[in-house]
C-alpha cells in the first residue's frame, strides 16, 4: 500500500472509531456556520421585502423647486436613478368648487395605494376625486355624487381621513389636477423614497444631478428607518458573533479531549519515524473532514431557518444566493481546522518518551 493509501486507511479508521466526538464537533461547526447563513440570507435575500414593509413610513425624500414649480421632466431622471426606489410628483393649488376655494392635490394614485392609503369608496380615476373628511362635511359630498371643480364635472369616488392635510382637500388624478389648473407639466412637490442607509450620499448625488431644485431630507422618516434596520444588522451580528465563539470553544474542547486521548498514537507515530508534519497533516485532515460536513449540513439549517424567519415575517420566501453555500463551508473549514490546531500542536511539543511515561 502507497504512503498516500495507508493515510487514508488510517484517516477513515480514525474517523470511524471516534463517531460520537465527530458528530458533536461537526454539530457545533454547523451550528455555526447554520447561524452565519440565516444572518447572510436575512441580509442579502430579505433586503426587498423589508424595503417594501418600510414604505409604511413614507417618502424620506422630498424635492421642492427654487421658484415656483418643479418641470415634470424631474421625473425622467428619477426613473433612471439607480438610487431612488419609489417616487410620486404632487400639484398643490387652490380651486373654485361649488362657489368655495378648496385645496386640491393632484396625486399618482398607484403610488398613493402602495403606501397603504384606505378610501371609504373606490380610488378615483379619469375624471374623478378623493375627497378628504373635512372637505366633505363642509361640501356636503358623498361617494357617488358629483362634484364641480373649476367648472369641471366630476365624480366623488370616496372619503379618505388622514389626520394631516389631505383631510381638508380633494384629491385628484395627477393629469386631471394638471389641466384643470392650467399648469400641465407642472408638480408642486415630488416625494420619493431611497435606499435606506445610503440617504446621505443619494441625496448628495441629487442635489447634484438637479440644479435648481431643492433636495431635502425628511429626517423623522429617514432616522427611524436607518435606526430600525441599524439594530436588525446589530442583532445578528451579535448573535452571529456569540455563536462563533461558542462553536470555536465546543470544537477546541472535543479536539483537546481527542488528542490527550491519542497521546499514546502520538508518540507511536513520531517513534515510527512520523514527522511533525505528517501527524499535524493527519489532524488536519480529520479538521478539514469535519468542516466540510459541519459546513453543508449548518447551509441546510441556516437555508431552513432563513426561509422560517421570512415567512413568518413577512409571508413569502426569499431566494438566498447560491454562493452563500461556499461561505458555510469556508466558514466550517475554518472553525473547525483552526480549533483542532491548537491541541495538536500542544501535543507535539511533548518528546516522545514523555508520552509513553504517561507524563
Amino acid at each position: 500500500m502507497t504512503r498516500r493509501g495507508w493515510f487514508i486507511h488510517f484517516l477513515r479508521r480514525s474517523l470511524g472509531q471516534r463517531m460520537g466526538r465527530v458528530a458533536v464537533a461537526s454539530a457545533a461547526v454547523m451550528l455555526a456556520a447554520g447561524v452565519v447563513v440565516t444572518a447572510l440570507g436575512i441580509s442579502l435575500g430579505i433586503g426587498n421585502k423589508l424595503g417594501g414593509e418600510l414604505k409604511a413610513y413614507g417618502a424620506n425624500v422630498m424635492l421642492t423647486p427654487v421658484e415656483q414649480y418643479l418641470d415634470g421632466s424631474v421625473l425622467k431622471e428619477l426613473a433612471s436613478d439607480a438610487n431612488v426606489e419609489d417616487f410620486s410628483g404632487q400639484l398643490y393649488a387652490a380651486a373654485q368648487v361649488h362657489g368655495a376655494e378648496v385645496e386640491i392635490i393632484g396625486l399618482d394614485m398607484d403610488s398613493i395605494k402602495a403606501r397603504g392609503w384606505k378610501p371609504d369608496g373606490k380610488w378615483p380615476g379619469a375624471g374623478e376625486v378623493l375627497a378628504g373628511s373635512d372637505a366633505a362635511r363642509a361640501l356636503g359630498l358623498k361617494p357617488g355624487a358629483d362634484v364641480t371643480v373649476e367648472g369641471t364635472k366630476m365624480k366623488v369616488t370616496g372619503l379618505v381621513e388622514r389626520g394631516g392635510p389631505e383631510d381638508s382637500a380633494l384629491m385628484l388624478n395627477l393629469a386631471d389636477a394638471q389641466r384643470i389648473t392650467g399648469h400641465e407639466g407642472k408638480l408642486s412637490a415630488v416625494l420619493l423614497r431611497v435606499s435606506p442607509g445610503n440617504i446621505d450620499a443619494a441625496v448628495a448625488a441629487l442635489s447634484q444631478k438637479l440644479p435648481g431644485v431643492n433636495v431635502k431630507t425628511l429626517k423623522q422618516v429617514a432616522r427611524a428607518e436607518e435606526s430600525f434596520l441599524g439594530k436588525i444588522e446589530l442583532l445578528m451580528m451579535l448573535v452571529t458573533l456569540v455563536v462563533l465563539i461558542a462553536t470555536s470553544i465546543c470544537v477546541s474542547s472535543t479536539m483537546s479531549a481527542t488528542v490527550l486521548e491519542r497521546l499514546e498514537e502520538i508518540g507511536l507515530m513520531k517513534a515510527i519515524g512520523g514527522t511533525k508534519r505528517d501527524i499535524r497533516s493527519f489532524f488536519l485532515a480529520e479538521g478539514v473532514v469535519i468542516g466540510i460536513v459541519g459546513g453543508l449540513l449548518g447551509y441546510v439549517l441556516g437555508f431552513a431557518a432563513a426561509q422560517a424567519v421570512s415567512k413568518g415575517a413577512f409571508g413569502s420566501y426569499i431566494s438566498v444566493p447560491p454562493y452563500i453555500v461556499l461561505v458555510s463551508v469556508a466558514m466550517g473549514l475554518f472553525i473547525a481546522v483552526v480549533s483542532s490546531m491548537f491541541p495538536v500542536f500542544d501535543a507535539l511539543k511533548k518528546r516522545t518518551s514523555d508520552i509513553f511515561r504517561g507524563e
